[in-house]
């Protein structure tokens, strides 16, 4: 009764593309010194969402141990999966008084995530061997909103609902010394 997918590690489809592009060496010193040695980055992320259950929020089998849902509907997620209603609540009901209920162990997907992480670098020459080099990152760049798994807990006002994600854009300035 207690097999299934792993929660967070069985995500089937995962897609990760990383780019590293450094501009040239230009002879012009102006146009060196403005756009001559810079490195730009990227990382783009795509993969398919996690599994949860869907739990009764009670203990209906009077194990000690909060029992999963019986679900009645063969399709158990909204017609439109939205942030706020990304499962169906009538696919679900309370299992009977002693019965464990028949969803399976991690059965249901999640939403996805797409993130696109970009970095911007150039390294300063100080002295034969000292040099600074400035870094400017920048995580989930476009501020892509990445839902969590919505509330899985039958019993629970929020059933069905997306009420987590994944961070903002998060940007990260850096200078390094290196002697």
């Amino acid at each position: 009764f207690d097999r299934g997918n792993c929660a967070a590690q069985d995500i089937r489809h995962v897609v990760n593309v990383s780019t590293v592009y450094a501009t040239p060496r230009f002879s012009n010193n102006t146009l060196r010194l403005l756009a001559g040695d810079w490195q730009v980055s990227g990382i783009v992320r795509l993969r398919t969402g996690s599994n949860f259950t869907v739990s009764s929020g009670v203990d209906t089998s009077l194990t000690g141990k909060i029992s999963r849902a019986n679900q009645v509907l063969g399709d158990p997620y909204a017609a439109s999966k939205t942030i706020d209603q990304w499962l169906n609540p009538a696919a679900f009901v309370m299992p009977a008084p002693g019965t464990l209920g028949n969803m399976g162990r991690n059965t249901l997907v999640g939403p996805g995530l797409v993130q696109v992480d970009m970095g911007l670098s150039r390294t300063f020459s100080v002295r034969e061997k000292q040099t600074v080099q400035f870094r400017i990152e920048a995580f989930n760049l476009p501020n892509h909103v990445n839902p969590g798994n919505p509330a899985a807990t039958l019993n629970a006002p929020n059933f069905g609902r997306i009420t987590s994600g994944s961070d903002p854009r998060i940007l990260q300035l850096a200078l390094k010394y290196v002697f």
